[in-house]
């Protein structure tokens, strides 16, 4: 029965993809320009910018961490170009080669054009797929090194070229560089290439080992080298200092949820449909695993272990994301680090459908089922991204919006002495929209561990601030919009103990400074 339906579906007969077929290249064509638009679309007035993106630019005086959005930025601001229109142009990039990679994935694992463009257009029409590649990330970049690695990896399983599992280690070694949270696929690829029986278990073993090894290798040079030259490289401590309870963890439930369906509808109707749909992925994921591990010795062929290989990846992922949480203070489970999850998902999801199509039974009615969820969510998905789509070509994204660029406060410091210091709860968002060194406030703690900075206490950086603001042209500027970063001094303690006074109220902010020594004469 099993070779019937891989007959059917040619999924590991016919692992080949036929570049000649016009609708392979249509489709994959199609999808990179819908992309492409919608990339315009949400960048009118500009690459979105979020405050990590501007630690990205080098504009905030706090540095980045995983370095290699960076070093791209750099690479495209050594051709001339101005930085907004470097990462406008690593987005357009990213956002049509990842559009490509899935694409590409899909219709080499299922065979099956509808199912390759049913789950294409739930990945990439997402609002959350449009949304980071239309912002200057490090996301973008860190999922086209995800994906490169698994079809690297499945171009070795096929031809049994170690030339191919090296290159797999290197788009895992410059995912890494990406984000930090590459290594839960590591993880996953180790036991897909022990679990193939197809090779005797010391080459398993010789393969596992030649992975990590090249892989490992690419992060530890750059951590190295980086604490050689600059003292830092990670940016965090070996030490658990996770604080969420049981608010934070309801709060990220919530936001996964609302990956599927809207925040308007329901959260119980959202977590019913959530559990429902895992379940269901669960048991035709084991279905499926357990006839490929049967008939894997046929062929050399293993795009069948696909949706095995991305099941691991996002139990390990979520796993490291829950562990992230244990060791960073104020970290959640939503947004950005949700993301790479939601994309493989998918993808297996999607595999696994082609797979069990022609089952019976138990297996026939759970393709159905979730089948249905795929339509509503696709629908969901091309509502909700068209309408945040023209909300950012009317308004901009982040820091790149017309919000910011028509700011009352922004334009009073815009008319502030060429020379002046300004010290900010919006450091980054005057960085970027006026180009001027700015500076954070005091911080209580540190967010990172929620405690007192051990190297520079709290008093200290008070103290610094005084001494500071003590100098000609130096400022204190509030923006009521940044009212989230809880960890840094608040305005009304400012005022009390550095008897700050107003030189300056808008509408969203206010500037202050303290009196200085002529004023008093």
């Amino acid at each position: 029965m099993y070779a019937r339906i891989l007959d059917s579906t040619d999924t590991i007969r016919s692992p080949v993809i036929d570049l000649s077929r016009r609708l392979y290249w249509r489709g994959g064509a199609f999808f990179a320009l819908l992309s492409a638009l919608l990339f315009i679309i949400n960048t009118r007035h500009g690459i979105g910018i979020y405050p990590d993106s501007v630690r990205y630019m080098g504009i905030s005086e706090r540095p980045y961490d995983a370095p290699l959005y960076p070093w791209l930025l750099m690479l495209a601001s050594f051709t001339g170009a101005d930085l907004n229109d470097g990462a406008k142009a690593i987005g357009l990039f990213f956002v049509c080669a990842n559009t490509v990679l899935i694409w590409h994935l899909l219709v080499r694992a299922t065979r099956i054009y509808v199912y390759a463009a049913v789950g294409t257009a739930i990945t990439t029409l997402s609002p959350q797929f449009v949304t980071f590649h239309s912002i200057a990330m490090s996301e973008p970049p860190f999922l086209f090194f995800l994906l490169l690695t698994v079809l690297a990896l499945l171009f070795y399983l096929e031809t049994d070229d170690r030339a191919w599992l090296k290159a797999s280690a290197v788009a895992l070694g410059l995912a890494t560089l990406a984000r930090f949270t590459a290594p839960p696929l590591g993880t996953a690829i180790a036991i897909c290439l022990l679990l193939v029986p197809r090779h005797a278990l010391a080459r398993r073993f010789g393969d596992v080992a030649v992975f990590a090894l090249v892989s490992a290798a690419i992060f530890l040079c750059w951590a190295v080298m980086s604490h050689i030259m600059v003292g830092r490289s990670v940016g965090r401590e070996l030490a658990f200092y996770g604080n969420m309870g049981a608010r934070e963890w309801m709060t990220s439930l919530t936001a996964l949820t609302a990956w599927l369906l809207p925040d308007q509808v329901p959260f119980a109707a959202r977590l019913a449909l959530l559990g429902t749909f895992f379940l269901a992925v669960v048991c035709m994921i084991v279905f499926q695993a357990q006839k490929m591990l049967q008939h894997v010795r046929e062929t050399k062929v293993v795009d069948a272990l696909l949706p095995t290989l991305l099941a691991l990846f996002f139990v390990f992922y979520m796993g490291f994301m829950v562990l992230s949480t244990s060791a960073e203070a104020n970290l959640s489970l939503t947004g950005r680090y949700a993301f790479p999850a939601y994309v493989t998902t998918v993808l297996m999801v999607t595999i696994v459908l082609a797979h069990v199509r022609n089952e019976k039974g138990l297996m026939k009615l759970l393709h159905h089922g979730v089948v249905c969820v795929a339509v509503l969510v696709l629908g969901s998905h091309v509502v909700r991204t068209s309408v945040r789509s023209a909300e950012a070509y009317r308004l901009g994204i982040g820091f790149a919006s017309l919000e910011w660029q028509n700011s009352p406060i922004v334009e009073a410091l815009r008319h502030l002495p060429a020379d002046a210091s300004i010290y900010s709860n919006g450091d980054d968002l005057i960085a970027y929209v006026l180009r001027r060194k700015t500076h954070i406030l005091p911080e209580v703690i540190r967010q990172r561990t929620g405690l007192d900075d051990p190297t520079n206490p709290f008093e200290m950086q008070l103290q610094t601030l005084r001494n500071k603001l003590a100098e000609e042209h130096s400022y204190v500027a509030f923006l009521d919009a940044f009212d989230w970063r809880f960890y840094l001094v608040t305005e009304a303690d400012l005022k009390q103990r550095l008897s700050l006074v107003n030189v300056a109220t808008e509408a969203d902010g206010r500037i202050y400074t303290i009196p200085k020594m002529n004023d008093e004469n």
